[in-house]
């Protein structure tokens, strides 16, 4: 017999447990703890009633990973939204998982700072959630992921402590660096209560140049010459004629690069850019910086946030990445642009209720087995798609190879009951 020990720990309505669904897997209770402690020991009464639970911060990432081979209890870290401490001096800021990131980012912006993390959020995402998927945007390139960015995480496990790694100053390492095994492991080896991080100043003048190309190698041929030159570019991406399409451009294969800077070195970089584009067979289009928000968020356009694939390669192949998604994925309409500087590339397109089930499975099945011959280190994840073509035979994470005995093991010492996200992540951890 399940009882709720504790007031933040509510049975949910039947007629409320579909749109707490995780992939359309419902949840019978519904827990909202109003501090770092009261989460850890809903996790620690989950635990002893042999229940599973998964986190929720503004719900906007759920869609990741596999769907729950179980979940009793949704776990909501919206009362957990505090600033804990702030030193804008050290560029350094700390706060709760359940901070809306658009209210960080305000926060930081009245200091002249900002979280240099910047991929395409809805409204409401929380900072656990986005530091909980490793979400990232294009200026990865300048700035690092969130693996560079998080300097010292809290986080609840389900024998209801709190463990604490790194540190709140930027300058803290010894030994082997726990932190970064919780960012991007979706809660699965502990619910992230709250964060640390370093921030950067906002750029005084910024800049957006695109130049648009007739072939796919003459792009790439240019990001090689920027990786390679004095220029500082906070992005590159690289659109395929698709992408482009859907932002207004022309429809070209187009390299889209954004600097910042003092005005004057922006100015700079901006002639420079557009006469290595001349060079390299390139036209310059006439665009605003107001334009990079539309392209940050590719990913969440209307038309295309049915399905989201992310490919991974050697950053030599950035092009080839994404040729293969946008020929493997043609039936599909899909927006495919590239992370040019980090070797990450994304398809975004929308498919109908009744999609072939296995016409999208062999799909994206045959990108994958194309990505993973650019090199060892190559991947393709479905971060984003309906419930229901995950429930045929396509695992969303892929191959992991032989790392997954370590995962296994990791998930066994620190969530031995697997009370976590049952399932969710790779090899159905």
């Amino acid at each position: 017999m399940v009882s709720a020990p504790t007031t933040s720990w509510l049975e949910l309505d039947p007629s409320e447990r579909p749109a707490l669904a995780i992939d359309e897997v419902e949840p019978r209770w519904r827990a909202r703890p109003a501090s770092q402690q009261e989460l850890a020991d809903v996790l620690r009464q989950a635990a002893d009633q042999d229940l599973v639970a998964a986190p929720r911060g503004g719900g906007t990432q759920l869609s990741m990973g596999n769907p729950p081979s179980r979940l009793d209890l949704l776990v909501e870290t919206s009362g957990l939204r505090r600033v804990v401490e702030y030193e804008p001096a050290d560029l350094t800021i700390t706060v709760e998982a359940g901070l809306p990131y658009a209210e960080l980012q305000a926060l930081l912006a009245e200091q002249g700072q900002v979280l240099a993390l910047d991929p395409p959020v809805d409204p409401g995402a929380t900072i656990g959630g986005l530091i909980a998927t490793n979400a990232s945007g294009p200026q990865r390139l300048a700035y690092g992921s969130a693996r560079d960015l998080v300097i010292g995480p809290r986080v609840a496990n389900a024998e209801g402590a709190i463990t604490h790694a790194g540190g709140r100053v930027v300058k803290n390492v010894a030994g082997y660096d726990l932190s970064k095994l919780h960012i991007g492991a979706l809660g699965t080896l502990g619910v992230l209560v709250e964060l640390s991080f370093k921030l950067v100043p906002i750029p005084p003048a910024q800049a957006l140049v695109v130049v648009q190309f007739g072939l796919l190698a003459q792009a790439q041929d240019l990001v090689r010459a920027l990786l390679r030159s004095p220029l500082s570019p906070l992005a590159l991406e690289l659109l395929a004629p698709s992408a482009a399409m859907a932002l207004g451009w022309p429809g070209e294969v187009s390299l889209a690069i954004r600097v910042g800077g003092a005005p004057a070195a922006v100015e700079r970089q901006v002639r420079d850019l557009r006469h290595l584009g001349r060079e390299h067979a390139g036209t310059t289009l006439d665009v605003q910086d107001a334009d990079w928000a539309a392209l940050r968020d590719l990913a969440l356009r209307p038309e295309a946030r049915d399905v989201l694939v992310r490919a991974a390669a050697p950053l030599a192949h950035s092009a080839a990445l994404v040729d293969i998604l946008d020929a493997g994925l043609t039936d599909y309409a899909p927006r495919v642009w590239a992370h040019a500087g980090n070797g990450i590339a994304y398809a975004a397109f929308a498919v109908g209720p009744g999609e072939d089930v296995e016409a999208f499975d062999n799909a994206v099945i045959a990108c994958r087995n194309d990505v993973t011959k650019l090199g060892s280190n190559s991947s393709l994840v479905v971060e984003r798609c309906p419930a229901r073509l995950k429930r045929a035979q396509l695992d969303v994470w892929g191959e992991i190879g032989p790392s997954l005995v370590l995962m296994r093991s990791l998930k066994r010492q620190l969530d031995a009951k697997a009370t976590i996200n049952r399932g969710r992540y790779v090899g159905g951890i």
